[in-house]
């Protein structure tokens, strides 16, 4: 009697012990699969806040940023660069022909270039410049000592609405033309009178002038600043000495200026060792920025 009670009671004890072993495996069954679902969860949220973070790209006008890939509530990461360059405007004059237009639009700069009035026996300069994504007009003003003026040269003595009446017909020709140069000048822009008239007639038309500066006793600066207006104005020429050499120094003085103060303007011809030297200045132009004269 004694020895079925014992075997009973081992029998139960077993199957107790073997129920509790199933409720042992089960439990940390549960408790695996509690920590996957914990574990995809917290993917799930460090993933959510790692896309809320760079979802909206980062814009800062004027500036370019590059190397971004996070960005926290304050703080950029450290190899984010940012680049402002200075800006160089190029001008070529005196474009007449279209195989000067054609070089110039063969270099790989926003050169802008500046075209003649047309004349008897040069009259398709204005046809010409439509080819041009941006162009501007050079201007013939009086000069000092110059032997043979172009037909449209404004003069001196020129009243306010004969000037008035000659740009009209200018912006007729060239509509899209806004910002216009002086073609040699040194008599017309030393005039106070002469140039007061030509600003106020530009200004009715709704042109700007660009001053060469072709004298050093321009009144163009002091009218600017009597009316209260911003003067563009030629820092630089490129070409004065006709070699290529000595207008890649040019162009190096040009960048130092745009670098020092953050835009110069430079102004040269359509001669072939200029566009020569400019070709090559386009191949290692990293420094500044070369835009159109209406993105100053």
């Amino acid at each position: 009697m004694a020895s079925y009670k014992k075997k009973k009671f081992t029998a139960k004890y077993k199957k107790i012990r073997k129920k509790i072993g199933t409720k042992k495996t089960h439990i940390v069954i549960a408790v695996i699969l509690m920590i996957c679902v914990l574990a995809a969860t917290l993917f799930c949220i460090i993933y959510f806040l790692k896309n809320e973070t760079t979802k909206y790209p980062i814009i800062i006008k004027n500036t370019t940023i590059s190397n971004v890939t996070t960005v926290s509530n304050e703080t950029v990461q450290q190899n984010q660069t940012i680049s402002i360059k200075p800006k160089l405007v190029i001008i070529i004059d005196d474009v007449t022909f279209e195989k000067q237009l054609n070089d110039i639009l063969s270099i790989p700069l926003k050169i802008t270039p500046s075209f003649l009035p047309p004349t008897t026996k040069a009259n398709f300069s204005a046809e010409l410049a439509k080819k041009a994504e941006f162009h501007m007009v050079h201007l013939p003003l009086e000069a000092m000592n110059f032997k043979t003026p172009e037909e449209a040269t404004l003069l001196v003595n020129d009243s306010y609405d004969v000037i008035l009446r000659k740009l009209k017909v200018l912006k007729a020709q060239f509509p899209y033309a806004i910002y216009y140069n002086n073609h040699t000048g040194s008599k017309f822009t030393a005039d106070f009178d002469a140039m007061e008239r030509l600003f106020k007639a530009m200004d009715e038309v709704g042109l700007i002038f660009v001053d060469s500066r072709t004298t050093a006793d321009t009144k163009a600066p002091k009218i600017a600043k009597k009316e209260g207006k911003k003067l563009l104005q030629r820092d630089i020429f490129l070409d004065n000495v006709i070699e290529k050499e000595a207008i890649k120094e040019q162009i190096s003085l040009a960048v130092s200026k745009a670098k020092e103060r953050n835009f110069a303007i430079a102004i040269g011809h359509p001669h072939k060792e200029t566009i020569a030297a400019l070709k090559e200045f386009a191949k290692e132009c990293d420094e500044v920025e070369v835009v159109y004269i209406k993105d100053l």
